[in-house]
């Protein structure tokens, strides 16, 4: 996953992986996790039904115009497949990655990988951290973000999501996931300091949520170990006249 240097190590996350590219994709997420504590946010690779959960407000390209989707923190690339299946001839997907090895592994899976393969000429690979990557005003239709932000300072989730919000077109989409379960056993066993940038960032997110999320609570993919709950944000209309609250805006 594309992450920035993290103040705490991330919680193991293991998920059921039966095929032979995910067990392949399992092994490089378990060396770099060993490498690098601070820059893999799991230690496993998001599994299939989180990916489709993630991917799924893209809709299917009959019927609609090209569309343009970021990805932020692809890792070995679960939901980049997931992405590539749901992309259209016109779409583009830039997908963000930190990690080389990542990198590398991404670049040699738009050769090898069938799904990968065949979109590989709408896929752009930024080999770099998102803190760095340019984003443009409305340039995206849809972005999926997998970077744990608790692992994150509370300012940099606020900044991270503003940019997201203002990347996005009215209307458009983003996706992140958290695992369940983790904050209670992060606050209980952490230093003090640590506990309270955890419920930092669960404030900044629940914020976040609150207010682009239209009252939805996400949805819980039981078949990820641990669960994980997705969250569906939308970039205001202009018509709407919604402008951000000031607890989210960057500050």
């Amino acid at each position: 996953m594309d992450q920035t240097p993290a103040t705490a190590a991330p919680a193991p996350a293991i998920t059921a992986l039966p095929g032979p590219q995910q067990r392949k994709d399992a092994v490089a997420f378990f060396r770099e996790a060993a490498r690098s504590r601070q820059t893999t946010g799991a230690v496993a690779p998001s599994g299939s039904p989180l990916a489709r959960r993630l991917a799924a407000p893209l809709p299917a390209p009959r019927g609609r115009s090209p569309l343009r989707v970021l990805e932020v923190g692809a890792g070995t690339g679960t939901v980049t497949r997931a992405l590539a299946e749901r992309i259209g001839p016109g779409d583009r997907l830039d997908t963000v990655e930190i990690n080389p090895r990542f990198v590398q592994l991404l670049t040699e899976a738009l050769r090898t990988d069938p799904v990968l393969a065949a979109a590989s000429g709408r896929i752009r690979i930024v080999p770099e951290s998102i803190c760095r990557t340019p984003l443009p005003v409305h340039g995206y239709d849809m972005i999926v973000s997998s970077l744990p932000f608790m692992n994150f300072a509370p300012d940099m989730v606020r900044s991270l999501l503003d940019r997201y919000m203002t990347a996005l077109v009215p209307g458009g989409h983003l996706t992140f996931f958290s695992y369940l379960g983790t904050l209670p056993l992060r606050t209980r066993f952490a230093p003090r300091t640590e506990a309270a940038r955890y419920r930092a960032v669960a404030a900044v997110l629940a914020d976040f949520s609150a207010h682009y999320g239209n009252g939805n609570a996400g949805s819980v993919i039981w078949r990820n170990l641990p669960p994980a709950r997705v969250s569906h944000l939308r970039a205001p209309q202009p018509s709407a006249g919604i402008t951000a609250p000031d607890s989210l805006r960057r500050r």
